[in-house]
């Protein structure tokens, strides 16, 4: 019950977020321009990114089947590629945000550019606590600590790592759709 708490009040931040952004974008008397005319696309890294983090859900999904088969090995080795490709995800946006500041789309320069940093600023920090939570996951797995009986640690952290699948969805939706 405490994970689906936290999952809501999560999705609650980010849903709160994303209205903002709308009232924003969509408001006719907005006396700053909502994006400048040299301002880039999206960065084609945060598609990568996209694919990482999905790969990564599935890494998940197979380590809790390995556990449900007492396959203590394939647990570890899977929790231990979702951990990695969960960094690789931290990194991508890391390189994201630099392809953005070397297209000289500064977070103070205007709202799109505010709102690409700031959202996905807040979706890497989010990514950074499951990563905290996935290597307990992936510690754990190694010594063995969870079998078809005993599993629910890599429950919890798999509903809070799916949910940030789906936020993701929604914010790069979002941001796509405000580089338009």
């Amino acid at each position: 019950m405490g994970m689906w708490i936290f999952i809501i009040v999560v999705a609650m931040v980010f849903a709160a977020t994303i209205l903002g952004y709308i009232v924003v974008r969509l408001n006719p008397h907005m006396q700053v321009p909502w994006r400048s005319s040299s301002d880039a696309s999206l960065p084609y890294t945060l598609l990568v990114s996209t694919l990482v983090l999905f790969a990564s859900s599935a890494t998940l999904h197979q380590c809790l089947k390995c556990a449900k088969r007492d396959d203590t090995k394939g647990c570890t080795r899977f929790a231990s590629v979702t951990y990695w490709l969960g960094f690789l995800f931290v990194l991508l946006q890391g390189e994201a945000w630099w392809s953005m500041w070397m297209r000289h789309v500064n977070i103070d320069e205007n709202l799109y550019a505010w709102t690409f940093y700031v959202l996905t600023a807040l979706h890497v920090l989010h990514i950074i606590g499951g990563l905290f939570a996935l290597g307990v996951v992936t510690r754990h797995a190694s010594e063995g600590l969870y079998d078809a009986a005993r599993h629910n640690g890599i429950v919890l952290c798999a509903m809070y790592w799916h949910s940030l699948d789906v936020i993701w969805i929604a914010l790069y939706a979002t941001l796509w759709f405000g580089s338009r």
